[in-house]
């Protein structure tokens, strides 16, 4: 027996349970979280931000956030972990779309300057009603397959239509699409 069972986590993942400590419910999915999430969000708010905008600030730190509460969530399939990895992850899809939104507004000029408002609004919605229903893993699965689809459409517009990025662009966006939505989303 574990030091963190019973598990409260509404879903339990594919590694060994407790294989290598009996402190840590998934060895290899928590230090490869931390790893593979949360050092490029530590990275990006080190060294991806020429700009200073916020939003971008804010998506890195929301990454670091995801790989820390990944971590936790790997590492006791505790619920309150659990929603520190899931609701950071539908908060940063949000602020994807919006960033395709605003994407060509000049810095401090928002052609949508109550988008922000509605969103958040929007985020303390979603965040009662994941509470509500936390229990129920589909919920979230749903939630964020929707954010995710939405986003794909907004980079598909951003990338195609506005042509932002040109050839190069396109390519990124085309090895992007397949990388996430054809391999990574399906795995996961």
């Amino acid at each position: 027996m574990g030091y963190w069972e019973p598990h409260t986590s509404s879903v339990d993942f594919c590694e060994r349970n407790y294989e290598h400590s009996e402190f840590v419910v998934e060895w290899h999915n928590s230090w490869s979280s931390f790893v593979g999430i949360s050092v490029f969000g530590l990275i990006g708010l080190i060294w991806g931000n020429p700009t200073k905008e916020m939003r971008h600030t804010l998506g890195y730190l929301i990454l670091t956030l995801i790989g820390l509460g990944s971590v936790g969530l790997h590492g006791s399939l505790h619920w309150i972990f659990q929603s520190s990895d899931e609701l950071p992850m539908i908060y940063l899809v949000t602020l994807a779309n919006y960033m395709c939104v605003e994407v060509d507004s000049k810095v401090g000029e928002p052609k949508y300057p109550q988008l922000p408002t509605f969103l958040n609004i929007l985020m303390v919605i979603n965040t009662f009603i994941y509470y509500t229903f936390q229990h129920i893993y589909a919920v979230f699965i749903a939630t964020y397959a929707v954010s995710s689809i939405l986003n794909t459409f907004l980079l598909v517009y951003v990338v195609h239509w506005k042509n932002t990025g040109g050839k190069t662009g396109k390519k990124i966006f085309k090895g992007t699409v397949i990388g996430y939505l054809i391999i990574a989303f399906p795995i996961w």
